[in-house]
């Protein structure tokens, strides 16, 4: 077994029905060790019944265990790692964001999921030709500025983020709807290969065979915001699935910017989302590629320690703003500056 016991126990109890990852959680709470395992499966199962308050039959949890391991191994084969909540190697990050995976599975190297810094650079899969531009610059300024690139590899913004950021010899990683052992969209294929080869990886709640379903978009946006110190939105319409990992990026009160467009662009509706989440100071307006480079400075700050805070977090407590210093590192232009 490639796997720890947890992962193991995690797996199986996800496996049975009406059964979510808090619950999952609720009962396995600490790490199993490999003594523990002879009687583990007997106490998990007494737990699941007194939590669901119906019964589970020893031969269903035992067939959901066994294809548990059956199916580690087979990620495993793969290329495929599965880390449990309780495992040392489980992102920092997303453990505590309000809802986390109980089990993450990684293709590539994990390395880029532990790194200092780390920014999402999201939004539609239907990019103005600007937001096409300005989603491969943002990417490249970041990985210039010491940055690990999330995204979701999805067309639109998320591929241009990643390509920008591989163009830069950055390191990205792809959060994805659906298990490894596939990739949606066909058509980035190629780009997940690269990724991984480039020391980036690819990352997923979802076991293999598990197909992307609509929910499961949703619930993957979570894990973009949660591993990332700050959510960059390049364009979205007011109802795109961008907009729930904004508000995800709430939830976890993870700074929020958002590019703000030119006048000739304010009537395009994949900018509308970005004027709605500025004006109602829910984002820090990104004008051009002078003012990302210094949200991006005010952001390391923040992450490694000192005082000033980076705008665009939870709205209810009280922030600092960023004394953006000028800073000696070449403009990126969005747009003319007046």
């Amino acid at each position: 077994m490639t796997a720890t016991p947890t992962t193991v126990a995690l797996l199986s109890l996800l496996k049975l029905r009406g059964l979510g990852r808090r619950t999952a959680l609720r009962i396995v709470d600490q790490p199993i060790r490999e003594t523990d395992l002879p009687g583990c499966r007997e106490a998990v199962l007494s737990c699941v019944s007194r939590l669901r308050r119906v019964s589970v039959s020893a031969s269903e949890f035992s067939d959901a265990w066994a294809e548990s391991e059956e199916q580690l191994d087979l990620s495993h084969d793969l290329g495929i790692q599965a880390i449990s909540f309780h495992d040392a190697l489980y992102p920092e990050r997303l453990k505590k964001i309000p809802d986390p995976p109980a089990v993450l599975f990684v293709k590539g190297k994990i390395d880029g999921l532990h790194a200092t810094k780390c920014l999402a650079v999201v939004g539609t899969r239907e990019p103005t030709s600007y937001g096409k531009a300005v989603a491969s610059r943002s990417a490249r300024t970041a990985v210039e500025a010491g940055f690990i690139i999330v995204s979701g590899l999805a067309n639109g913004c998320d591929t241009y983020a990643h390509e920008g950021c591989l163009e830069t010899h950055g390191v990205g990683v792809a959060v994805l709807a659906h298990g490894l052992d596939m990739v949606y969209p066909a058509t980035n294929r190629d780009l997940a290969e690269r990724l991984v080869e480039l020391e980036g990886c690819l990352v997923s709640e979802y076991p293999i065979g598990f197909g992307p379903i609509q929910a499961s978009f949703a619930e993957r946006d979570r894990i973009q915001s949660g591993l990332s110190d700050a959510v960059l939105v390049i364009e979205t319409d007011l109802e795109g699935g961008t907009v729930h990992t904004v508000r995800f990026a709430r939830d976890q009160n993870r700074p929020l910017a958002c590019i703000a467009h030119p006048d000739e662009l304010l009537s395009e509706v994949m900018t509308k989302g970005n004027q709605k989440f500025i004006k109602e100071g829910w984002a820090t307006p990104i004008p051009n590629g002078d003012e990302l480079e210094r949200y991006l400075s005010g952001l390391t700050r923040a992450v490694s320690g000192g005082a000033a805070e980076v705008p665009g977090g939870d709205p209810d407590q009280q922030q600092m703003s960023l004394p953006f210093q000028p800073v000696p590192v070449k403009s990126i232009q969005y747009r003319r500056k007046s």
